[in-house]
């Protein structure tokens, strides 16, 4: 009888012990996802910060002019800031295929992507070779509005 309340106590360790190891696991997962999220909007807000020393004009005009009325310098910056878009979108695409984004997280980042995946006047900014498959492969599933 001693030696199965030993056993008893032994076994609810154990599971008490795991059961804190779960909720630590979770209590990191959620840690992660936030640290995901905060880090991909200090990036954006770095980047926005850079047009602020001494090129916000440019910014705000690749912003806000038709792409065919830019010049070509400004049709160059537009681009790299349409790759940087893309980067920054793959990234997050990746963190949620492995299970670094949570659904409502993932619904946002999906919208940004089908918006920038529209702007057929910059589609030829999309190096699919460069490309990840998995957010290659997401990208030509959308709806295309340029065909």
């Amino acid at each position: 009888m001693k030696d199965r309340v030993i056993n008893l106590i032994s076994v609810l360790s154990v599971v008490g012990s795991l059961v804190f190891v779960g909720l630590e696991v979770r209590q990191a997962h959620t840690i992660a996802l936030a640290t995901q999220v905060q880090a991909r909007v200090e990036q954006q807000l770095h980047r926005n910060r850079l047009w602020f020393e001494g090129e916000w004009e440019l910014g705000h005009k690749i912003a806000t002019t038709p792409y065919e009325e830019l010049t070509d310098a400004e049709r160059w910056v537009r681009d790299q800031d349409m790759n940087w878009v893309q980067l920054m979108q793959q990234n997050s695409f990746y963190q949620y295929s492995v299970g670094l984004l949570d659904e409502p997280q993932a619904a946002v980042m999906k919208e940004y992507i089908e918006r920038a995946w529209r702007r057929c006047n910059l589609r030829h900014t999309y190096d699919f070779a460069a490309l990840e498959p998995a957010y290659a492969d997401y990208l030509r599933s959308l709806d295309d509005p340029c065909v």
